[in-house]
């Protein structure tokens, strides 16, 4: 997987988390996530597909009108780690951090979120 093809997926995927409908972010994750993801957060240990669609839900509700912009992407092989951004709906960045995706037939197979970055420990 090159860079550019880990930014085109993850850019399908971020949009799942803008103020959309509910049919219009199961489709998004019908076409970039698999199934049977393997998805883990700080909250979540273990999850798939619905998890992450019940997360997306649950970011616009404490964030409404917010959205992921992409910082940077690093890839190889079928891995990748990208920098999200998370922007209020003013424009304002809130907070920035970085997920692991792994992609096997064009869907995250494997997605590892970390928390909002700190500059020390």
């Amino acid at each position: 997987m090159t860079n550019q093809q880990a930014w085109t997926i993850y850019q399908k995927y971020v949009a799942g988390w803008k103020a959309i409908s509910g049919d219009e972010r199961a489709k998004i994750a019908a076409e970039v996530i698999a199934p049977n993801v393997r998805y883990s957060t700080p909250q979540h240990e273990s999850g798939g597909r619905q998890t992450i669609i019940e997360d997306m839900a649950a970011f616009q509700q404490k964030f409404p009108g917010g959205r992921f912009e992409i910082g940077d992407v690093s890839a190889h092989h079928e891995v990748a780690v990208l920098t999200w951004v998370l922007v209020k709906a003013d424009g304002t960045v809130f907070a920035k951090g970085h997920d692991q995706i792994r992609v096997s037939a064009g869907k995250i197979v494997e997605l590892i979120t970390f928390a909002p970055s700190a500059t020390a420990p």
